[in-house]
């Protein structure tokens, strides 16, 4: 062996050892976190500080699949963690499937079906808007839907409850609906005066049109509850 080469294959040694030499005193008192993608992304070790924390990592990718989370012997791994061993980290996946979301309501307005995640949840619903009710919200199977996880086609049903407002007499109200009109021999429907502010003059139970509506030039016509707005 010539010296040359003899000096280069000295110095190659030597820098080894020095690297296993600095590695083991940068490592000391260090723990190691690997990741297991369960798919092509290769993510590098971490080493951390005896009761440091792990830098999330960026999400892997599979073809097929949506990342969930990164779980440590099966259960999601909270990032605040403070470490006092080497652990590994496994990637969980969730199949990449959807369902459709449609919603049904009883009025006309109409919502756009709603794409989802097979196993997720609705993260924002839509409000339906029935006048003279009150929107409690959309129901699965007769049960208030309620972040459930959804894992085929549905439909959602909207639900109401009657909006019963206690006026009396003198109250001052706004017109945003039909009434009806006493003309000579019978009563006109479907009367409109939008916008109108007058009084209730009386009120008549047990009839179709009870609220008695005017002002001081007299009667303009017998109103339905929803037909009313206070002022």
């Amino acid at each position: 062996m010539d010296k040359k080469r003899f000096i280069v294959i000295l110095m190659f040694i030597f820098i080894f050892i020095i690297s296993i030499l600095i590695s083991s005193i940068y490592y000391k008192d260090k723990y190691s976190v690997n990741f297991e993608t369960g798919s092509e992304d290769v993510i590098l070790t971490q080493f951390v500080d005896k009761n440091g924390t792990v830098k999330e990592p960026i999400e892997p990718t599979k073809d097929g699949y949506i990342f969930k989370e990164w779980q440590l012997n099966g259960v999601a791994f909270d990032f605040n963690t403070k470490l006092d061993k080497d652990i590994i980290l496994s990637a969980e996946w969730i199949k990449e499937e959807y369902i459709t979301v449609n919603f049904s309501t009883d009025t006309l307005e109409e919502f756009d079906e709603m794409k989802l995640l097979k196993g997720d949840t609705i993260k924002e619903l839509p409000v339906s808007n029935n006048q003279g009710y009150e929107f409690i919200g959309w129901y699965l199977n007769d049960e208030l839907y309620e972040n459930q996880e959804i894992n085929s086609d549905v439909v959602l049903v909207a639900k109401y409850k009657e909006i019963i407002l206690e006026y009396k007499i003198g109250d001052k109200i706004k017109i945003i609906g039909n009434y009806a009109k006493m003309s000579t021999d019978k009563i006109a429907y479907n009367k409109r005066a939008i916008g109108w502010e007058r009084q209730i003059l009386n009120i008549i139970e047990g009839v179709e049109f009870p609220y008695v509506i005017g002002d001081n030039t007299g009667v303009t016509g017998f109103f339905k509850v929803e037909s009313l707005e206070r002022v």
